[in-house]
């Protein structure tokens, strides 16, 4: 049985590598770190590139953002307008923009 020795780190290496894992153990965001600690951020990101590359540090998680996924509307929706004239219009479920105007328009020029 094999293990994997861990990758040898310069000496530099090694110095990002404690700041990456110290700034994963307080649950700060990199740039936050950084600039607590006097680091670049630029430097911390290219080190954790440069470190996951070599295997001394895993590849990044999920993402924090997933896309969000928009919902139907509801068939059973009931929409009603009252038009100042005195005319109602009322329809049920999704119409289209265009044909709604058209409808809208048509009975506000009812006298």
């Amino acid at each position: 049985m094999t293990d994997s020795a861990p990758p040898s780190l310069t000496e530099r290496q090694q110095f990002w590598l404690e700041h990456l894992q110290a700034c994963e153990a307080e649950g700060k965001a990199t740039i936050e770190y950084a600039r607590e600690h006097g680091l670049s951020p630029s430097g911390m990101y290219s080190a954790r590139q440069d470190l996951v590359h070599k295997g001394a540090l895993p590849p990044p998680g999920k993402p924090r953002f997933v896309r969000a996924q928009v919902a139907a509307p509801k068939p059973e929706t009931q929409w009603q307008v009252q038009l100042p004239n005195g005319a109602a219009v009322s329809f049920r479920g999704t119409v289209q923009h265009d044909t709604l105007k058209t409808v809208l328009k048509a009975a506000a020029s009812v006298t």
